[in-house]
């Protein structure tokens, strides 16, 4: 909290913030749950379906990298307020798509109209939340959470109202809740202190051990996380009705809520972000196994479950451990373990529809065990690396 913000505007500006990711994080969970509709309605294959992940994403990663590693020198409100309006409208041309090949450019469109606002949103709480950052990120990854665990129910709604793509009409009128809330505030004073990055300070930022390992863990996490968030509900419609697994992905991050409610609490007590994650990453590997090779029906819930309890700490609590490491460059650090998180969830599910048409989603799936390997591997040499140079872990 700086001098010239007052707790009330702290707040609105959170709210409006927490609005817009609630809403972006209903959208991005559509994809997954709709894959089986999408495959009837527009008669593609596997690995087809599997350029739906993609799509979304290659946009949203080239103008989440380009706008942070700008936020010193453009008008941050402009570019909040804008994103946010014109990706209402890429919501609905998302549901309107006539073809396939339509809806994979809506997709991309609306992504890289998402990537302004997620560029900045998490650099203007850094700000405005100083001491607090682990705290407020893992907040903001609840609430994220929660808009996420519910995309699987509205498109479970849209279908029994008779269209999947009322889906898309819900989420337009989320984004233009957002886009009214912002058009009411004024920038805070505090996030005029973003320095402009110079190439030299964008060097000097990416060799930060921190950070390097930060990037490293977070591109094999979006990998992981992605994958699930597109293949899980296919994967559970083997041996599941439709609408049921729908509730498989919804319950898996439901466990987000109250995973990332109690990790915002532990890394702000403790301060030690690095090591909270390498604990959970540890636990992350049974949940995982039992996810894809042991659980079945029902218990298939209490795996995934599991699962999304000890997975969703990785994201929000390593993000805040980077950006502690230059705090002067939220915007573009932000920028970076964003746009890290979401290379990894275009790259990877794309693999795994290609791998399931040779050996079977099951056995597409294992490639996600190895992932999580190397995300314990290199969150393990940064914090020996940290402890080394007596910085913070």
């Amino acid at each position: 909290m700086t001098d010239s913000t007052d707790r009330h505007e702290r707040l609105l500006w959170t709210v409006a913030i927490f609005a817009f990711v609630t809403t972006d994080a209903v959208g991005f969970q559509l994809r997954g749950a709709l894959l089986p509709s999408i495959e009837g309605s527009f008669e593609v294959s596997q690995a087809a379906l599997g350029l739906v992940a993609t799509a979304g994403t290659l946009g949203f990663v080239a103008s989440v990298l380009v706008v942070g590693l700008v936020a010193g020198r453009i008008d941050i409100y402009r570019a909040l307020v804008g994103s946010a309006a014109v990706v209402a409208v890429g919501a609905v041309l998302t549901g309107i798509a006539p073809v396939f090949l339509v809806f994979l450019a809506a997709l991309f469109l609306r992504g890289v109209a998402t990537g302004p606002f997620r560029a900045l949103d998490r650099a203007v709480l850094g700000h405005l939340y100083p001491d607090g950052r682990a705290r407020i990120f893992n907040r903001y990854a609840l609430v994220w959470a929660a808009g996420a665990a519910a995309g699987p129910l509205v498109v479970t709604a849209a279908l029994a109202a008779g269209n999947w793509r009322f889906a898309y009409g819900v989420v337009a009128v989320g984004f233009l809740v957002s886009t009214i809330l912002l058009a009411r505030l004024d920038l805070p004073d505090s996030v005029a202190t973003e320095r402009e990055l110079t190439l030299d300070d964008l060097r000097e930022v990416v060799r930060k051990p921190a950070v390097a390992g930060m990037t490293g863990v977070l591109v094999f996490n979006g990998g992981i996380e992605g994958t699930l968030f597109t293949w899980l509900p296919y994967f559970a419609g083997r041996q599941l009705p439709a609408a049921e697994a729908n509730l498989v992905l919804s319950t898996f991050l439901a466990a987000y809520v109250p995973g990332r409610l109690a990790y915002s609490y532990l890394a702000d007590r403790t301060g030690r972000t690095l090591d909270l994650v390498l604990v959970t990453l540890t636990l992350t590997m049974p949940a995982l196994l039992a996810t894809i090779y042991l659980a079945s029906g029902r218990w298939l819930f209490v795996a995934v479950f599991a699962l999304g309890l000890v997975i969703s700490a990785t994201f929000p609590t390593l993000s805040a451990f980077g950006m502690n490491a230059a705090p002067e460059y939220s915007g573009p650090v932000n920028a970076i373990s964003t746009s890290a998180g979401y290379v990894g969830i275009a790259l990877v599910p794309p693999v795994v529809g290609l791998l399931a048409e040779r050996v079977g989603l099951r056995g597409a799936l294992g490639i996600l065990p190895v992932l999580l390997v190397a995300m314990l591997v290199v969150a393990a040499v940064t914090r020996v690396y940290q402890a080394r140079r007596g910085a913070p872990t």
